[in-house]
């Protein structure tokens, strides 16, 4: 039986792509074509043997991001509202704490990718909340957390403390959300690349 031959106008209303694409793909040999004369021409039996391949690879593709969860934690509630809705419409899952002891609660019953805190909190303060959020990982052998610093306050005891503690991104008020983006995206990426 012959295979039929499509135009890359009659392969665009197949598969319901833009020829422009079609094109492409054919220029980068995903999808087989043959030149007669000037024209491309592309046989069905390749074109259903790629739709097949592609279907296949995309069941068994993980999905490439998982959303990844922020532990944000100030008692600043303008911070907190800002910075949880800008990474919320990023597509992060964002949880806040008002305080460390409401941020201990909440890594008592969930892990989280990444740490964000200030240093200055009523009662237990950022670096120690750290700490802590540190026990409690290892306690429920979960993997290490990045943490991220933000603080309104030029505190070289503290920082020398967060240098002692490993942590490096140490972040001033008032940022640029720019700044905190990629720190974030550093982090992740940093996490990412280690598991």
């Amino acid at each position: 039986m012959e295979d039929d031959l499509f135009s890359i106008t009659e392969v665009s209303r197949y598969l319901k792509i833009p020829k422009s694409t079609i094109y492409k793909l054919s220029q980068k040999g995903e999808i087989p074509s043959i030149k007669i004369g000037k024209q491309l021409r592309f046989r069905k039996s390749s074109i259903d043997k790629w739709i097949t391949e592609k279907e296949a690879v995309s069941k068994v593709q993980p999905a490439k991001h998982k959303t990844k969860r922020i532990l944000l934690i100030d008692d600043d509630q303008l911070v907190l509202r800002s910075i949880a809705r800008f990474f919320k419409s990023q597509g992060y899952n964002v949880e806040v704490a008002q305080r460390a002891e409401e941020a201990l609660g909440k890594i008592e019953n969930s892990s989280f990718d990444l740490i964000i805190t200030d240093i200055r909190m009523p009662g237990i303060n950022g670096l120690e909340a750290i700490k802590r959020i540190r026990e409690l990982n290892s306690r429920y052998n979960r993997p290490a957390v990045p943490e991220i610093i933000i603080t309104g306050y030029i505190d070289t005891a503290a920082e020398q403390e967060a240098e002692k503690l490993g942590i490096t991104d140490y972040l001033y008020k008032p940022f640029a959300i720019t700044d905190v983006i990629k720190a974030v995206q550093e982090k992740l990426q940093l996490n990412v690349d280690l598991n």
